[in-house]
């Protein structure tokens, strides 16, 4: 079932100097299995529209399945359960751009949560993926970071993914034991309807380039924090990391 959300996202750097912020937008969930079958006067699927989605975008960028990528990225990580309904967490986009910094997979079997992929973006036009495994019912999992995001961070340390709150997500970034930012994503749903997407529309015309520009905004502020730059590294060959 399609569903709408307006969002809160919150990230709060301590280390090696505090920056913090929050902002509104809103993401999707929809199921990749009948996402075709989606059709308004507003949103397309793989069509020009005021907001669309477009296979392209996601898992391996080639406009094919998206559950056999999903369920390739759950193989990789060694889970074998083969999930009968995938849920995408995303932004889709509007007017024809979109920038998602981070989608969510969120992968059921028999309505139990069994894995989570973070399909992670850069700013490089590169992505990497971190499955997330629930089948030991914890509702966190900390994985090693693998993926270069932000040049005011080191490529070291490690994520702790955390799914314990309804609608919220949460990730933690520790260097060294020690906690260097928290980022969390809070979602509170809308009716899925012309009303709240023509406000959606109007309040965010350019949805992915105030993204793009917010990003590069508190880049600008890390950089006269003289916070330390780290060069983009060469990206890694996997891509997918996993709880070991």
């Amino acid at each position: 079932m399609k569903r709408l959300f307006l969002s809160k996202i919150f990230h709060k750097r301590f280390k090696p100097t505090e920056n913090s912020f929050t902002y509104n937008g809103f993401y999707i969930h929809v199921p990749i299995d009948n996402i075709e079958s989606i059709k308004s006067r507003f949103f397309s699927v793989n069509k020009f529209n005021f907001f669309s989605f477009y296979n392209r975008d996601y898992g391996a960028r080639d406009g094919g399945s998206l559950r056999n990528w999903s369920v390739g990225c759950l193989e990789t990580a060694g889970i074998n359960t083969v999930p009968d309904n995938i849920i995408l967490q995303t932004t889709p986009r509007v007017l024809g751009f979109v920038f998602n910094p981070v989608n969510f997979w969120f992968c059921y079997s028999k309505s139990k949560l069994i894995a989570t992929i973070a399909e992670v973006n850069n700013t490089f036009g590169e992505n990497h993926s971190y499955v997330v495994n629930h089948e030991n019912e914890n509702d966190s999992s900390s994985i090693n970071k693998f993926f270069h995001v932000s040049p005011f961070l080191d490529v070291n340390g490690y994520y702790d993914f955390q799914f314990n709150i309804k609608n919220k997500v949460k990730i933690d970034y520790y260097l060294e034991q020690d906690l260097y930012l928290i980022t969390s994503v809070l979602g509170k749903e809308v009716d899925w309807s012309v009303k709240n997407f023509s406000y959606l529309f109007f309040k965010y015309p350019l949805y992915s380039t105030r993204i793009l520009f917010l990003i590069h905004w508190q880049a600008l502020k890390l950089y006269l924090k003289k916070v330390k730059f780290y060069s983009k590294p060469e990206k890694p060959v996997t891509k997918v990391t996993y709880e070991n």
